[in-house]
């Protein structure tokens, strides 16, 4: 082995570049929290060829003093901490003092700097980590970085450099995050001499938003307001209808730092339970306020992620804030006119995608479950008609009530509006003899008879459960399994018999059932409570979290109406009544919405009246 050696400058920055930047968003974001942390309320952002050619950065910060600019290019050098005291409450977003001296040691180096005290600004030109030229410049007060030919010294690093296309869609994703982190600050990125994106720095996240993904999405995202003893959560998620096949659309910040999650991504889809469909993900930008003393931000070179000193306490206040401003708010999706005959809202020159449409047209076909959920069934002896005798409030005098100002107390939430117009509604009938039409003070709901009451019962399900209720049948059934099935079901026995199902062994592989669910169908056909019973059983074998909803899912599907099924108008009248008692009358527990809207102004577009 060699000897030991304190390595040379040179060498020990380009290891540290290594740490520090790994690619052209790399040094994007640390120019660009430079800019943060200088007080800057305009960042202007240039790259070309994705960054690999050109970095440009320009700030309207307070700038660099004459006499620190080349001591900004030291390593360990720094205007952010003081002593080891300040790494436990760091409010900045950098502070390392590696981010320019890392840089700079692996391209070539460009600064322009001046104080507002000061009627010149000073240039300085470093190249592979040495000071090339210095000397006065003009320009107005604030910094601006370029950065040519990144790697252009360590062959290595640039070879694995992905194509300029994505290295420009990985430098406009971080820039799209900081906009939304910092709604104050006027953010502009140009793109091979195209602007990408560009923000008001209005300090209003959501016009902040509106700027990026549209305004037609930005119109139906949902305010998050939560505080706590343990962190304090403001922002905006969307409707359930509203979702993506990835997490990239899920934006966290804490203390104005984004950082990648996976505990609190976690408790975002948490707060969606029985709200989205298999594999999707919420879109959400969330700003958590939380003690620096209580978190940790230096566990990764990049900062990107956060260790929480509290975290199970973390995940349930976020999983609580997105779950209070979903339960409260109309999820109910509304068709919207299409892109043709949308607002005139200034479209969009770029999104981080390309995938964000101008305006968003919902199609609801006629559900499917009849044909996946076995043989349709008459309606079970829970699901009883009401009266007649239905009191129709005036719904002018609803639509003013749910919009008079009144004091802050005694408005209602908006879902509870709509529950409370439900139970009251007369249903117009049925269309396909799926969907339930209903007359409300905005326009057309249509309500999606099998999922309506797939909620109704899968709500029931998990309450009954904790009162162990069922129902004996007149007659006991004989199940037969395969030996790998029945293997599972003498497992699981007691867990069967605790959601109603009371079975007993009858020899081999064959078991007596004896009881059901309350919820289960009049009508028990042996050969699908069999399947059914399979179904839970396997999903309890596979393990996971949320095992009772997910099989008091299982036994709402199975059970509830299906589609195509003709119902009287009470009947209809009284599914529309127990959906409004429940806790969510938005979706059902796979995530399918239960209701659309046709909004007023959609249906006078389309008889020309508007």
């Amino acid at each position: 082995m060699r000897a030991i050696q304190v390595l040379p400058t040179d060498v020990a920055n380009k290891i540290a570049a290594g740490e520090v930047v790994e690619r052209p968003a790399s040094v994007v974001k640390e120019l660009v929290e430079n800019s943060i942390d200088a007080g800057a309320r305009q960042i202007e952002i240039e790259i070309r060829e994705g960054g690999k050619e050109f970095i440009r950065v320009t700030d309207n910060g307070s700038g660099i003093r004459r006499h620190e600019l080349k001591t900004a290019f030291l390593r360990h050098a720094t205007s952010k901490i003081a002593s080891a005291d300040d790494l436990v409450r760091v409010l900045s977003l950098g502070f390392r003092g590696e981010a320019l001296p890392s840089i700079a040691s692996c391209s070539e180096v460009e600064i322009i700097s001046r104080t507002a005290d000061t009627n010149e600004a000073i240039r300085l030109k470093i190249v592979g980590g040495r000071v090339d030229e210095e000397g006065p410049w003009a320009g107005p007060p604030g910094t601006t970085v370029i950065v040519r030919r990144l790697f252009y010294n360590t062959p290595a690093r640039l070879k694995f450099m992905k194509q300029a296309a994505t290295e420009k869609r990985y430098c406009a994703e971080y820039v799209t995050h900081m906009a939304l982190a910092h709604p104050g600050i006027a953010f502009h990125l140009i793109g091979d001499n195209t602007s990408m994106l560009r923000t008001p720095g209005s300090s209003d996240l959501l016009s902040a938003f509106g700027s990026i993904y549209g305004s037609p999405l930005a119109r139906k995202m949902i305010p998050v307001e939560w505080e706590s003893a343990v962190v304090s959560i403001s922002g905006y998620v969307s409707p359930p209808e509203e979702t993506k096949s990835n997490r990239s659309y899920e934006s966290v910040f804490v203390n104005g730092r984004w950082v990648q999650d996976r505990l609190i991504c976690a408790a975002i889809e948490k707060g969606y339970e029985n709200m989205l469909p298999t594999r999707r993900f919420p879109i959400a930008v969330l700003h958590l306020e939380v003690d620096p003393t209580l978190v940790d931000v230096n566990v990764h070179p990049a900062k990107t992620q956060v260790r929480f000193r509290h975290e199970s306490d973390m995940f349930r206040e976020v999983m609580l804030a997105v779950r209070a401003a979903l339960h409260g708010s109309n999820l109910m999706p509304r068709l919207t006119p299409t892109k043709r005959a949308a607002s005139s809202d200034k479209p969009r020159t770029w999104s981080p995608t390309n995938t964000l449409e101008a305006d968003f047209v919902k199609e609801t076909e006629p559900s499917r479950d009849g044909e996946s959920c076995g043989t349709p069934q008459a309606l079970p002896a829970e699901f009883k008609p009401i009266a007649d005798t239905h009191a129709d409030r005036d719904k002018q005098e609803l639509l003013d009530h749910m919009r008079s100002p009144l004091a802050e107390e005694e408005i209602p939430p908006e879902a509870e509006a709509v529950k409370r117009y439900l139970s009251q509604a007369s249903p117009m009938g049925q269309i396909l003899n799926t969907f339930i039409a209903v007359s409300s003070p905005y326009g057309l709901w249509l309500i999606d008879q099998h999922v309506a009451h797939e909620r109704i019962l899968y709500e029931s399900v998990l309450a009954r459960h904790r009162r162990s209720a069922a129902q004996m049948l007149l007659s006991p059934l004989t199940l037969t399994f395969s030996p790998t099935e029945a293997a599972m079901i003498e497992r699981r026995l007691r867990d069967l018999a605790e959601m109603g199902f009371a079975m007993e062994s009858f020899g081999g592989t064959t078991y007596i059932l004896r009881s059901t669910p309350i919820e289960a169908s009049d009508k028990p056909d042996e050969a699908g409570l069999a399947e059914l019973l399979v179904e839970i059983v396997s999903m309890w074998h596979e393990g996971g979290d949320g095992r009772r909803e997910k099989a008091a899912a299982m036994i709402a599907c199975k059970a509830a109406v299906k589609a195509g099924k003709p119902l009287e108008t009470v009947a209809q009248r009284a599914l529309l009544s127990q959906l409004a008692r429940t806790a969510n009358p938005f979706a059902c527990p796979h995530g399918r919405p239960i209701m659309i809207a046709i909004d007023r102004q959609e249906l006078e577009r389309r008889f020309g009246r508007g």
